[in-house]
């Protein structure tokens, strides 16, 4: 006999409440002199506090005060001798001797023993150094310092507007700043109606993801080295799974918009989608355009050859489940740990086993897109938008790429055995009933609403100061994609008291020919929503979740302006300003939690799995509480220390699916539910 109490499970907001913390005097002031240090990195610092620290301050006379004094060293050697990158010249990450200047930066300012040090030095290398290379190197030091714990950066897209703006936004800005008249500019995305991929353009130029993709690597950069102390556990399969979550809500953004999946690029093949950014550098230089149809060509150091080569060095390791180490030893990947190994080869990570023979396929794809327009820089043009991880996810091509991409990882994981029932089911756990609830009180259950709504972007950044006169109120607006706020409601049947992991999962029901998809091929496209630990009492117990406290996605972040005027007005004693030393900048925002689905709704299925979290945890001592805690731990995994989920990265889902009636195990629940949205285009 079933019990007949009945034990309601309300998840989420009371434990994220509890991360946060009233901000002291000693974090107030260090927030507001990264706020700061940031402002107007075109121009020469003009903070006195700041400007102070700039002038008299000597790397040199402080060896003692940093952990790697040669590195200090080496950079003093760059500025000393001029060789530095140019003020006005345009970073990138991929271009190995700019990346290694930028890396002397970080490990001069990570290595720094205390807090001011890391700021002195910062001030002293600002305006010495290239705007966007130290703008990177700061980033990623203050975001790995313990230090720095819950410091917020402002938005990406305020720091550096120009790489998020299209170019007449810029130009209206500056005239808006000479006739110092406050303005709100529209900003209209990319290409026409005569271009179909202008319907998805809401989404890859969406700058809440171009700002998440930008944050995911600074959090893990392919360049870390062991040695800095922080592991970053599972990096390479985060990389795999970030990406393939990217490609797969791409999908489900094109079948909204009755457009077929993205295809892969192939190196011997044309591209079909040309791509016009519309989009100025700082420095005046246009970001390049790509016409139709254009094809891969040999770089003076990258050939499309080399490319086929490493590649097909990569699909043999696949075949034969070993990779070749650089010492000639094989280690196999026919396990749980292969795509991590693999992910650190493909993209490829400072820590590929063999990164001379398996070279890097994923950077490399970026520069051939980057450069397909002039290969041997005949005439000049400057890196695209496909060479910064801020405006890559701009460009078509680069869905394209990442499927191609992820098919390698498809690879891997079709030959890997696939779970038995005995790794699927939690015995004595049953899931009796799912439904989801819109937060309006005339919603229709199991019915979810999408919309299009407005966002201002402060462009106090993009405009230069002069002097102490007051910034001209301009701001940038533009149409994004949201939804309104939702739960899930979830009654489990538990035989004794429990703890589980509650693991959800969306993806089409149709495919875009309007055919049930099956299982073992639909699972590739799954959309992970939401992931969390839950203690399940005997008997019946409904959890309830917000949408809002989901493991994927991170909320608004607060303008440039604004983390001034909050945190200036703590100083003050007007206020409380509160911070929590989890928050990440890396992951999904909030409002994009949900594809666009249709104006006559569009059926999707809703998969629900509960497993044991005492088996999946992997370390005994990490509570449910602590788990929680964890903002944006889905696609972004942990800063340091272990991810506390063992289980693989899309479980249950990752693997093939022989027999989906065997596979469904009782705790497993799968529910039809139809996303609406009720204005189809996005505001002009």
């Amino acid at each position: 006999m079933r019990p007949a109490t009945v034990l309601l499970i309300v998840l989420g907001a009371c434990a994220l409440a509890s991360a946060e913390q009233k901000a002291d005097a000693i974090f107030l002031k260090r927030q507001l002199q990264v706020l700061n240090l940031l402002r107007h990195l075109n121009q020469p610092l003009i903070d006195p506090e700041l400007l102070v620290f700039k002038n008299s301050f000597s790397p040199l006379n402080n060896l003692n005060k940093f952990k790697d004094p040669t590195a200090v060293k080496n950079f003093l050697k760059l500025v000393t001798e001029g060789k530095l990158l140019e003020r006005d010249a345009i970073f990138s990450l991929f271009d190995a001797r700019q990346r290694a200047q930028m890396v002397t930066l970080f490990e001069v300012l990570y290595g720094a023993t205390d807090y001011d040090t890391f700021l002195k030095a910062a001030a002293w290398a600002r305006d010495r150094t290239n705007p966007r290379q130290f703008l990177y190197a700061f980033s990623v030091a203050l975001l790995h310092r313990e230090d720095c714990r819950g410091v917020i950066l402002p938005p990406a897209y305020e720091i550096t507007p120009h790489m998020f703006l299209t170019t007449d936004v810029v130009r209206k800005a500056y005239q808006a700043k000479m006739m110092r008249t406050p303005t709100v500019i529209p900003m209209k995305f990319t290409g026409s109606v005569n271009n179909p991929e202008q319907r998805v353009a809401y989404f890859g130029e969406d700058i809440g993801m171009n700002s998440h993709h930008s944050h995911w690597h600074m959090d893990f950069p392919f360049w870390w080295k062991q040695e800095y102390t922080v592991d970053k556990d599972r990096k390479g399969e985060l990389f795999f799974y970030m990406h393939h979550q990217m490609v797969a809500r791409f999908d489900a953004e094109r079948l909204s918009n009755d457009l077929p999946a993205v295809e892969p690029l192939e190196w011997d093949q044309q591209i079909t989608e040309g791509f016009a950014p519309a989009a100025t550098y700082e420095n005046g230089q246009e970001f390049p355009m790509r016409p139709d149809n254009m094809k891969f060509c040999d770089l003076p150091s990258l050939s499309v050859r080399d490319m086929k080569i490493v590649e097909g060095r990569i699909r043999d390791a696949i075949a034969s489940s070993f990779v070749k180490t650089a010492d000639s030893r094989l280690l196999s990947i026919n396990n749980t740990a292969g795509v991590n190994l693999l992910g650190e080869i493909i993209e490829s990570s400072a820590n590929s086993v063999n990164p001379v023979y398996y070279g890097q396929p994923h950077n490399d794809g970026h520069v051939m897109l980057s450069k397909v327009t002039d290969p041997l820089q005949r005439y000049g043009v400057p890196p695209g938008v496909m060479e910064h991880f801020e405006t890559a996810t701009r460009d078509p091509a680069f869905f394209r790429l990442h499927k191609h991409v992820d098919n390698l990882f498809k690879l891997h994981k079709d030959l890997l055995l696939p779970y038995d029932v005995s790794e699927l089911d939690f015995p004595g756990v049953k899931i009796e009933a799912v439904k989801v609830v819109g937060s309006c009180k005339a919603s229709t259950p199991n019915q979810l609403i999408t919309y299009f709504d407005e966002s201002h972007i402060d462009l106090n950044n993009i405009v230069e100061n002069v002097g102490r006169e007051q910034p001209v109120d301009i701001k940038a607006v533009v149409s994004r994609l949201n939804h309104e706020p939702f739960k899930y409601v979830i009654t489990v049947n538990s035989k004794k008291p429990v703890r589980g992991i509650v693991r959800i999962f969306l993806a089409p029901k149709l495919n875009w020919f309007g055919q049930r998809v099956p299982l073992d091929v639909a699972r590739w496209g799954f959309i992970e929503l939401d992931r969390f630990p839950v203690r399940l009492a005997s008997g019946d117990n409904i959890v309830s979740r917000n949408s809002v406290d989901s493991i994927i996605t991170v909320p608004e972040p607060r303008s440039f302006s604004n983390l001034v005027s909050d945190v200036e007005k703590a100083i003050r004693g007007e206020q409380v300003f509160s911070y929590d030393k989890y928050y990440r900048h890396c992951g999904f925002p909030r409002r994009l939690l949900l594809p666009k689905g249709k104006p006559e709704g569009m059926v999707y299925q809703l998969y629900v799995v509960v497993t044991d979290y005492d088996k999946d945890i992997v370390e005994p001592g990490i509570q449910p509480e602590d788990v929680e805690n964890l903002s944006s731990l889905g696609y972004c995994g942990v800063m340091d220390g272990k991810i506390p989920d063992g289980r693989p990265m899309g479980f249950p889902f990752d693997r093939r699916i022989v027999s989906p009636e065997q596979f469904l195990t009782p705790n497993m629940e799968v529910v039809d539910i139809t996303i609406k949205n009720v204005n189809q285009k996005p505001a002009e």
